[in-house]
């Protein structure tokens, strides 16, 4: 990372912005006493928490089959009404992984109403539900994705196989292809239009990277639970299958930090080789791992995520974070001088986008920001758009001071700046050790990593390395 050309800061260059819009503010909480949330237990050697709602009258409600297959018993709690009850289930319909569940003495609540239209890609709409252990109940704001609409389309022949062999659900099941994150622990919600009326239920998706695809189970399918014959104990997941779907069995909250105005929350751990996967520019994540020229199999990452939004933020697994004038600072162990900055934040306009993406530099750059020059090899020369809203760009810069008559290189810098919907997240990296003297040191142990000394330069390296690709990583997923 050694070029220099003209000394410029490049604003990111958003696109039009316009905030999603999912049910209105006033028509949620009137809906809330209708969700519950579907505690399952001794599922085998595991319980499982889902989420459910009332559906035809106040003592049945729905949720999936994957979420309380197996289970010893099964419970429901009504958080605005602070109750609990137990239930059991009555009924299923296996092709579309549905279960229908009889409340014992059930909580007087509304029965949520169904709307037969299916959504249109332009609709907006959101969940209620339970996401990773979070003890309250939460909205995510969804919409639905161009692409297949039976099961089989969506998913690849293994995954298919493992679905084929469970028995549940079937292949060849309509589904809505949902744009947005239906995280562990929504199996089941509701998903809702305008109306606040249910339009399909979120089941599942797959694990991509740092992120997922979902699915979820239109509406129409609630009268083919209520007629069906299927036998309640004849579906039975295996935890292969039951990885890929929304109950709350594997990733849950891990915690939260503040990176700027709005949460994140800790996801996962996960290895280079499996968050790859979702990153939105492929070709400048190989050609960062060509250009550090280390192995990057055995690098882990923790995942982040504002999860209303989807914005996804990573860094190398066990940074510590700290809370710093509005964003979060991440230290890396063996690697006391490099640096990262995270801010998520909302925004309002264009114009403010613009502005945090200026501000959010200056931050990084300090009181000097003429002293830091584009690195043209790892800086793109305008911001990329996404066909679903995404405006990123990444960029790298090196600081440099006069040295006896000489520019002396001392620092770099690299960052993404990305912007969806009503969102703004900024994450960077700067490498504070003495740059062109670190570099000298550096060159003979990339050669030979066993040569004497070698052992603290190779940690930077890789810790350098590890931070680096952390932030190219960083992005919103497919939505």
């Amino acid at each position: 990372m050694r070029h220099s050309l003209k000394i410029v800061l490049l604003l990111l260059g958003f696109g039009a912005m316009a905030a999603p819009q999912h049910p209105a503010t006033a028509i949620l909480p009137g809906l809330m006493p209708s969700i519950v949330r579907v505690d399952a237990r001794s599922c085998g050697t595991t319980n499982r928490i889902a989420t459910g709602f009332v559906w035809r009258d106040s003592g049945t409600a729905v949720t999936t089959l994957h979420a309380v297959a197996g289970c010893a018993s099964v419970g429901v709690y009504y958080e605005v009404q602070k109750l609990a009850r137990e239930a059991s289930v009555v009924r299923v319909y296996n092709a579309g992984d549905l279960a229908l569940l009889q409340i014992r003495d059930p909580v007087p609540a509304r029965a949520l109403a169904v709307d037969p239209q299916p959504p249109t890609l332009n609709d907006d709409l959101a969940t209620l539900g339970y996401q990773l252990q979070i003890p309250s109940m939460m909205s995510t704001s969804l919409h639905l994705r161009i692409g297949g609409t039976e099961l089989h389309d969506i998913v690849p022949p293994s995954v298919a196989d493992q679905i084929s062999r469970a028995g549940s659900p079937s292949l060849t099941l309509n589904i809505m292809n949902i744009e947005g994150h239906l995280v562990h622990g929504l199996s089941g919600a509701p998903i809702l239009n305008q109306k606040g009326n249910v339009v399909a239920i979120a089941d599942g998706g797959l694990e991509n990277g740092a992120v997922g695809i979902s699915w979820a189970v239109p509406s129409k399918y609630l009268n083919s639970l209520a007629s069906s014959a299927d036998s309640v104990r004849s579906f039975l997941p295996n935890a292969g299958v039951s990885s890929l779907f929304a109950a709350d069995m594997a990733v849950t909250n891990k915690g939260e930090s503040m990176c700027g105005a709005l949460p994140l929350t800790k996801l996962q751990t996960v290895s280079f080789s499996r968050i790859a996967a979702s990153v939105d520019d492929p070709l400048g994540l190989q050609q960062l791992v060509t250009f550090f020229n280390q192995d990057p199999s055995g690098f882990s990452f923790d995942v982040y995520q504002h999860l209303p939004s989807g914005a996804t933020v990573v860094f190398p697994a066990g940074a510590r974070l700290t809370a710093l004038n509005g964003q979060c600072q991440a230290s890396i162990d063996g690697a006391g001088k490099i640096l990262m900055r995270v801010e998520v934040s909302p925004m309002s306009s264009e114009a403010e986008a613009q502005a945090r993406s200026s501000e959010y530099e200056k931050s990084m750059a300090g009181s000097n920001p003429e002293a830091w020059v584009a690195d043209p090899q790892f800086t793109y020369l305008t911001a990329r758009p996404r066909f679903d809203g995404l405006v990123v760009r990444r960029k790298g810069f090196e600081h440099g001071v006069i040295v006896g008559g000489q520019i002396h290189q001392d620092r770099y810098l690299f960052e993404t700046l990305a912007v969806r919907g009503s969102v703004f997240l900024g994450s960077s990296v700067m490498n504070t050790y003495d740059f062109a003297d670190f570099e000298r040191s550096a060159a003979p142990c990339r050669v030979n990593a066993f040569a004497p000394g070698c052992g603290e330069i190779i940690a930077v390296i890789r810790g350098w390395a590890q931070a680096v690709l952390s932030v190219h990583l960083s992005t919103f997923p497919i939505g």
